[in-house]
């Protein structure tokens, strides 16, 4: 059950990474299963690369992905 549940998070999480080439902070958090203020943190802080438009941040798919592997386990 586990296994299988995570599968399909990881083809959720690629179809959006295939879908979008910049990303919101909102996909950002349902990527990578994290809440509004760890992902405006990792932004803040530049551990997850990402650039603004006008006041709102966004985060390029490539960005996205070297952040995850780097931080894989």
């Amino acid at each position: 059950m586990y296994c299988s549940s995570y599968e399909d998070r990881q083809d959720r999480h690629m179809e959006k990474l295939e879908k979008y080439t910049v990303l919101t902070p909102q996909d950002v958090m349902d990527v990578l299963g994290i809440g509004k203020d760890s992902a405006y943190e990792l932004l803040n802080s530049g551990g997850l690369k990402g650039f603004r438009v006008g006041r709102s941040w966004r985060v390029s798919a490539e960005a996205l992905e070297e952040f995850m592997y780097r931080n894989q386990h």
